[in-house]
C-alpha cells in the first residue's frame, strides 16, 4: 500500500507543468501582442496617460492613477 501511496504521488509530481503568466505586450503601436512571460513575472502591467501607453511583464507592480496591474492571463 505504501508503495502504491509513493508511485501516485511521485506520478503527481512529473506530471506538474509550470504555467507563466501572459500578458499583452506592445510591439510598435500594436498593444495586444500575446506574450508569454518571464518565469519572475507575477503581474501584467499597463500604464495609461495622454502621453504614453505601454503594456509589460513585471515582477513587481504597484496600482496607480494611471498604472494599472493585474495578475491573471491577458488581463487588462
Amino acid at each position: 500500500m505504501k508503495l502504491l501511496l509513493c508511485t501516485v504521488i511521485l506520478g503527481l509530481l512529473c506530471c506538474t507543468t509550470v504555467h507563466t503568466l501572459r500578458c499583452y505586450t506592445c510591439v510598435g503601436e500594436d498593444c495586444k501582442v500575446e506574450n508569454d512571460c518571464p518565469a519572475e513575472s507575477n503581474f501584467c502591467k499597463t500604464i495609461s496617460t495622454p502621453d504614453e501607453f505601454s503594456r509589460t511583464c513585471e515582477e513587481f507592480c504597484v496600482p496607480a492613477f494611471n498604472t494599472f496591474c493585474c495578475m491573471s492571463d491577458l488581463c487588462g
